[in-house]
């Protein structure tokens, strides 16, 4: 059974995508993992770092502590298969461990107080974890709500055909909520090239199974475009599939005023490629 991984630091914004991520193994028929990773504190003696055994052992009876009263007020896990993994060390090092050992179909995460694009992915966990896993991340501002989804967005950059494998997770969901699926392209040259079209339309064979349609806009800047179709078009989930995270990279560059102009609440879901 194929699994979601469900970052989880006991805040009620992880308690949020956890609720999320129930409906989507419930709709998926799919296995939840509960991964909480807890940082070791370093003492020091003489200035040389000394990690006591004692301390990890207290963290770790505490962690399971605190996972235990996190998952009794969770009463809708009883829905679904699940398992918890408690590790010390950085989340993208326990995320890495637990991919490796389970077939993982998504990463479904919290990003503490977003509110928008520039927001989620300043989150530093939500940010290094979208960057380095080589998994689909639905990445959800804080209250987000995908559970009813009946629009979904998907954007590339579809300068080069993505492969069959990239977009299914897309399709996967589509799918599981009966949701319409609107792929969008946005240029900012005043005339879109025939080449890009024609790709972004190559995705038809793909889609034959989810209600569809193709859109191809004009924006001088690409992100503003981006969210700018979203709101006009009332889409629950934005996913980006990003050649070497470039898009991402833009926007955690982004300028304060940007941030104002990107201050609207967005789930997002970050393909690989």
């Amino acid at each position: 059974m194929k699994k979601i991984i469900v970052p989880i630091d006991f805040s009620d914004c992880s308690r949020n995508a956890l609720k999320n991520a129930i409906i989507v193994a419930e709709r998926m028929n799919m296995e939840l993992v509960l991964l909480h990773s807890f940082m070791l504190p370093v003492a020091t003696t003489d200035g040389t770092p000394l990690i006591v055994g004692s301390m990890i052992d207290d963290l770790q009876k505490a962690s399971e502590s605190s996972m235990t009263d996190f998952i009794k007020k969770t009463p809708e896990l009883d829905r679904v298969k699940y398992s918890t993994e408690i590790t010390a060390g950085l989340l993208l090092s326990a995320l890495t461990d637990v991919l490796e050992k389970h077939d993982v179909a998504y990463v479904i995460m919290g990003t503490h107080g977003a509110s928008g694009l520039k927001k989620v992915f300043m989150g530093s966990n939500a940010y290094t974890v979208i960057k380095n896993v080589e998994c689909p991340v639905i990445a959800l501002p804080e209250d987000a709500d995908i559970t009813k989804m009946k629009k979904i967005a998907m954007s590339g950059d579809y300068k080069h055909s993505p492969a069959a494998h990239s977009i299914e997770p897309v399709i996967a969901l589509t799918k599981a909520f009966f949701a319409h699926l609107s792929v969008i392209h946005i240029d900012q040259d005043k005339d879109l090239e025939h080449d890009e079209i024609e790709i972004a339309k190559s995705l038809e064979k793909y889609l034959k199974k989810v209600n569809h349609s193709f859109h191809f806009k004009r924006d001088y800047d690409v992100e503003d475009g981006l969210l700018a179709f979203s709101k006009e078009e009332n889409i629950d989930l934005l996913v980006m599939i990003s050649r070497h995270h470039s898009f991402i990279d833009r926007i955690a560059r982004g300028s304060e005023t940007k941030r104002l102009v990107m201050d609207i609440p967005m789930p997002l879901m970050i393909m690989p490629e």
